[in-house]
Parts: structure tokens; sequence; C-alpha cells
């Protein structure tokens, strides 16, 4: 903290820079957390069985309502039982289509961590850089006997700019292992309740198909 202080008090322009870095960060890390942490909170498998079984029943309208929900998972599973008394054809290109635009949501903002990763350390050893040739070069108006307290201050604040540089390229590293993992486990869930349940819209299909045969 102290060395943040410091900086601020010098009015280094890396350190500004970086705290607009790291304002970037946070926001990143507060928006994802709680979009995964709340796609994460529903139960799929159940979700996908109890759609089943409403469809199975006949009840398909009520199926649908149980996926009219602001989710991956459920906008996937609705574009497919909207469809569910169409061809397998039109079933598995609506749920194909569907899973195009919402998959990417799950993986959105991720990736630009590590970019901002390097920004912020570059920064960082930019600001060392310029501190240290602000301390040489200042070094030719002080008295001889408060040079070296005068560079080991120069070379400490310059120093200060690296470690923060530094501290949030560590924190968006570890923030987009974490948040990808996340990301990946959601990705999985999405895939499986989809294909579960486009498979099982397409044998019903199939079969809808077959009895409207045999009853001509």
């Amino acid at each position: 903290m102290e060395i943040l202080i410091t900086l601020f008090n010098n009015g280094e322009p890396p350190i500004f820079i970086n705290c607009a870095v790291s304002a970037i960060v946070l926001a990143i890390l507060i928006e994802r957390s709680i979009v995964l942490f709340m796609y994460g909170r529903l139960d799929t498998d159940k979700l996908v069985n109890l759609v089943i079984t409403q469809v199975n029943s006949g009840q398909l309208d009520r199926a649908i309502k149980y996926a009219n929900i602001d989710h991956a998972v459920c906008k996937v599973m609705k574009a497919g039982l909207v469809r569910a008394n169409n061809s397998a054809m039109e079933i598995s290109m609506a749920i194909d289509v569907e899973m195009q635009k919402v998959a990417p949501s799950l993986e959105k903002r991720i990736g630009v961590l590590f970019p901002l990763a390097n920004v912020a350390t570059l920064i960082g050893l930019i600001g060392t850089i310029f501190g240290l040739i602000k301390a040489f070069s200042g070094l030719g108006n002080v008295s001889p006997d408060q040079k070296s307290a005068f560079l080991a201050a120069g070379i400490s604040d310059s120093l200060g700019n690296t470690a923060v540089g530094l501290t949030i390229a560590v924190t968006c590293m570890a923030s987009q292992i974490a948040l990808g993992a996340l990301s990946k486990k959601l990705t999985h869930q999405l895939e499986v309740a989809s294909v579960t349940l486009e498979n099982f819209l397409i044998l019903r299909s199939k079969k809808l198909s077959l009895e409207q045969d045999q009853g001509k």
C-alpha cells in the first residue's frame, strides 16, 4: 500500500495506466463470476430429465415453460422443444444453431485476461525504466552525502511499478485459469444436455412419423 501511495504522490503515469487496467480486470472478474455462478446453480441433468418426462406424458407446453429461463441450457432446449413436432432435421438444425449462439456467452471476456496480464507487466516495466532514468539523472543535483539515499529511494520507487504490474498480471492469470475451468465445465454440461434432448426429440419425431405413415 505504501508503494502505491508513493507512486501516486510522485505522479508516475504508468501507475495510473495500471490502475485503469486493474479496474477493467476487476469488472471482468465480477461480471464473469456472477454470470458463471448463476449458470452453475442450475441442475441441468435434473432439468433435462424433467423436460423429457413432461414430453413423454404429452405435456409439451409445460416442458417448454420449464425451459423458458434466461439460461444457456434452457435456450438450447427451448429451441428444440418448440420444434418437437417437426422433422428430425429441423429439430437438429434448431438445436445446433442455438448452440452456436449461446456457447460463446460462457467464454465471453475470459480470454481478455491473459493479454491484460501482459499489458500490466509491460507497463510496470516501462514505469521502472522511466523511474531509474529519473533517479540517475537527478543525482547531479544532490549533494554527495545524500546521493546513496536519493538513489536507493529512486530505485525503490521504480521497482514499485514492476511490483504493481506483476501483481495485476498474476491476478489475471489465476483468474483466467479459474474462470476458464468453470466455463469449460458449464460448456460440457451444455453439450451433454443438448445432445441428450436432441437424441430424444429426434427419436420421438421418427416414432411419430412412423405412426402417421402406418395410420394412412
